[in-house]
């Protein structure tokens, strides 16, 4: 199934039988905020999105065939790839690239410089917004950020000074907890306004 040659589904089959979905990102991050709150997922918390995604639910019991197909239906319809990408060759690491609360004015911004869209006044499909967030251009900050994160800082073929920098920026905005890094970035903004050496503060154990 591809975005050229079929709908983005509106429903899912449990069992042999279609139950409409809530097909809207809005809903999807919504049961994600659920997921970053308890990441162990309760019983409770699995019903809790269970309920708000599916529009209408089964008469007896939710199965184990109603989670499977709503988790593939976020992972929109994709097979887990069986190839590793090549990280190092590529120059990136295995840090999280982006996360949907802490990074929601910089996604914002970019539907609107990149498309165009009020994500505020407009809803879409979620597969639809996760292939527009995708495919955002390197000229978006959000892009930028990502880039930030997920370079390799001891790729070889970075110099020193880009080495330190982007160490930097990854202590900037990295996505770590909010209480480690409220007073590192404090220290890295100062550093960086004022011109002073941001790798004294890059040294320190922040574990």
């Amino acid at each position: 199934m591809t975005a050229l040659t079929m709908a983005f589904p509106e429903s899912l089959e449990v069992s042999g039988k279609q139950y409409k979905i809530d097909s809207s990102y809005r809903t999807v991050l919504e049961c994600n905020g659920i997921l970053n709150e308890d990441p162990d997922l309760s019983e409770k918390n699995l019903i809790r999105m269970l309920t708000i995604f599916y529009r209408e639910g089964p008469t007896d019991v939710w199965t184990e065939e109603f989670v499977d197909q709503m988790f593939w239906f976020f992972a929109c319809g994709r097979e887990q790839e069986k190839k590793r990408f090549p990280k190092k060759i590529a120059g990136v690491n295995g840090k999280k690239p982006f996360d949907f609360t802490k990074d929601a004015d910089l996604i914002y911004a970019a539907f609107m410089q990149e498309y165009g869209i009020d994500l505020n006044e407009q809803d879409m499909h979620w597969w639809k917004f996760m292939i527009l967030l995708e495919n955002i251009s390197a000229d978006t900050r959000l892009a930028k950020v990502i880039e930030y994160r997920t370079i390799d800082v001891n790729n070889k073929n970075l110099t020193k000074e880009e080495a330190k920098f982007y160490k930097a920026m990854q202590s900037y905005y990295g996505l770590e907890s909010q209480k480690k890094v409220s007073e590192k970035v404090r220290m890295i903004e100062e550093a960086l306004l004022n011109g002073g050496d941001v790798s004294k503060i890059l040294e320190g154990d922040w574990n």
